[in-house]
């Protein structure tokens, strides 16, 4: 009876320690909330982009936002929402009309301090 209570309670340090030794099973989270971009609008193919619109989560740091339309860099226009959240409208200098793909990067601090960034692609079709 004691070789078997010795042999659980070895079995029990050893699978505790290899817990351990993966960080504990914490599922490799940092406690650090990244902002998130949804809602994207235009999607797809569109004929002309002269305007690109997102929803920004409510943990993210306006000051830090960034849009980059074609490696542009275009000031954004921010309008906090009822929910907390940020609209946010990113608008050319011109309207892009010549046919193909156009890049649309998005990138923010959140007020936790974690950086987020967002791709978004829209194809112009004539």
């Amino acid at each position: 009876m004691h070789g078997l209570v010795k042999t659980a309670v070895l079995l029990i340090a050893i699978a505790s320690g290899s817990v351990w030794a993966y960080g504990g099973g914490g599922g490799g989270s940092s406690g650090c909330a990244e902002p998130k971009f949804f809602e994207p609008n235009p999607t797809g193919a569109v004929a002309a982009l002269a305007e690109f619109a997102f929803v920004a989560s409510d943990n993210t740091d306006s000051d830090t936002l960034t849009v980059e339309i074609n490696g542009q860099t275009v000031q954004p226009v921010l309008e906090r929402m009822r929910s907390g959240d940020w609209r946010v409208k990113a608008v050319p200098p011109q309207p892009l009309t010549e046919p193909g793909k156009i890049r649309i990067s998005v990138k923010a601090k959140s007020r936790d301090g974690c950086w987020g960034f967002q791709p978004y692609a829209v194809e112009v079709k004539p």
